[in-house]
């Protein structure tokens, strides 16, 4: 498992998702006005000792869901509505793909935090964690 392989594997999985509009593989502004908009991050990382064969390896990446709130005729009862709707659907195409299609070990249940920001709009704004856990060979 590389980084590479999962964030493109996670991108992949937005990218299916019926309920967002835009992802991108970076911080992004939205130039394109898409929304909801997923940007997929690198959070972490660590390695430790399993065995004399193994070691275990956890990458961790952040997913943030921007929701704009101020689209006219749109406000934010709409805009809770539609990130309500993106983190059901992602984390049940996450409990359905626990390895990210055989990528790693496992995936961790996803963890997930709303905030409001001020970007370009009045944004509301989920910020969702995932965990992808491997053994490697040490040998």
């Amino acid at each position: 498992m590389s980084i590479t392989t999962i964030k493109a594997k996670l991108i992949e999985k937005l990218e299916d998702m019926q309920t967002l509009k835009g992802v991108s593989n970076w911080e992004t502004s939205n130039a394109d006005g898409k929304y909801p908009l997923a940007t997929v991050t690198m959070r972490e990382g660590e390695g430790v000792f399993r065995s004399t064969a193994h070691n275990q390896r956890r990458r961790g990446f952040t997913i943030r869901v921007y929701q704009e709130q101020t689209k006219e005729g749109q406000g934010p009862q709409q805009a809770e509505a539609i990130v309500v709707s993106v983190i059901d659907e992602l984390e049940a195409a996450l409990d359905m793909d626990t390895t990210l299609s055989g990528t790693c070990k496992y995936v961790t249940p996803t963890s997930w935090r709303a905030m409001y920001q001020n970007r370009d709009k009045d944004t509301r704004v989920l910020e969702i964690h995932v965990d992808a856990v491997d053994l490697v060979s040490s040998n």
